[in-house]
């Protein structure tokens, strides 16, 4: 935890990130001697916020490019004032599952406890089963949608998904990408118990979620032959297909074999849109498969609606350009743990008798 002046200290080197400060250029913008100056950027060195040039007193310091401080200034920068970022294979081969992980054990019991809805495996279907199961579909239609930047409501998807009542201010490839959102989730709540984290359940759900969407028909639902490009990353994905297709096979492999249901969803949720196997549609893939391992395991599904765009967008520029997982780890967690007891309240008032209602 930095001081009140730590922390003017900090704005000071972030001011202008790439230059080095030594005490006496921060002298004169304090009330204090060199002496308190000095323990101050020391201990900002010890918690890897600066780096020193020198063992000196006349030493000269830096941000840490790898401190958050830094990475939340570099990445916030237009891309075009970062070098270009090739993927990087070591990510995904030196993950071993189940001895590895990209959670913390703090936060895998974090997302237990929120998730974990008792007696959702004995829910027989039925008409409260269907109500449960179509607030699911609304909430992550309409939550994915908007991280597409699709302008609808939550009412608006409700009304479009249940009586299909088109909203207003919708073009046709906003509207295909909602309800192709609704086929696809409809999909994996139905089959979620029979599917996998495997090549053919997620070409079935790309081939979904992309429907209508993509101007070559046979680039939906297989790997893409062409090379994909970001307008707001420097990051730059396999284009190679022979690489990109064993990297995806590894990535089946892995995803499989995890025994945690959170850690596969989270391994999901970052390596899909690091890989970018398909043509378009990464992401959206990303965050219905990563509910297969839940629902399969008769948690909290994780809907996304928690989840605020800029954390979630900075998250993924994080693994993409620095191969850092925390931040959207971080953010992950802290979303699910909103969520998570709202379809727990649900199950347990169908558990006490009663019935889920609708408005019409």
């Amino acid at each position: 935890m930095l001081t009140e002046r730590q922390q003017f200290i900090l704005e000071e080197f972030l001011q202008i990130p790439d230059k080095a400060l030594s005490v006496g250029d921060l002298l004169p913008l304090f009330d204090v001697g060199r002496t308190s100056l000095f323990r101050d950027l020391s201990a900002m060195v010890e918690a890897g916020l600066l780096l020193p040039d020198a063992p000196t007193r006349a030493r000269t310091y830096r941000l840490n490019p790898n401190s958050t401080a830094y990475l939340r200034w570099d990445l916030s920068r237009p891309p075009q004032q970062r070098p270009d970022v090739r993927y990087n294979p070591r990510l995904l081969t030196d993950y071993r599952p189940n001895h590895s992980f990209l959670l913390t054990s703090n936060q895998r019991t974090r997302l237990r406890q929120a998730g974990n809805i008792a007696g959702a495996e004995q829910l027989e279907p039925g008409k409260n089963y269907t109500r449960l199961i179509a607030t699911l579909l609304i909430d992550l239609a309409h939550a994915s949608s908007n991280l597409e930047n699709v302008p609808i409501s939550w009412l608006d998807t409700k009304t479009l998904i249940e009586f299909g009542e088109r909203p207003d201010g919708l073009d046709e490839t906003q509207l295909r990408i909602v309800l192709n959102h609704k086929a696809a989730i409809n999909h994996l709540t139905t089959h979620a118990g029979e599917m996998n984290l495997c090549r053919r359940d997620l070409f079935d759900l790309h081939a979904l979620i992309a429907e209508g969407l993509i101007a070559e028909t046979t680039a939906i639902g297989t790997l893409r032959s062409r090379v994909v490009r970001f307008s707001d990353s420097r990051y730059l994905p396999p284009d190679n297909p022979h690489l990109l297709k064993e990297a995806f096979d590894e990535f089946c492999d892995k995803a499989s074999v995890i025994t945690d249901p959170y850690e596969q969803a989270f391994f999901t949720m970052t390596f899909v849109p690091y890989l970018q196997p398909f043509q378009d549609g990464n992401k959206r893939t990303s965050r219905l498969g990563m509910n297969i391992p839940l629902l399969k395991h008769h948690l909290a599904p994780f809907s996304f609606s928690d989840l605020r765009k800029r954390d979630y967008m900075f998250g993924l520029l994080a693994f993409y350009e620095r191969g850092q997982h925390t931040f959207l780890a971080e953010a992950f967690v802290a979303a699910y743990e909103k969520t998570a007891p709202r379809y727990a309240a649900l199950l347990d008032y169908i558990q006490q008798g009663g019935m889920l209602g609708t408005l019409t």
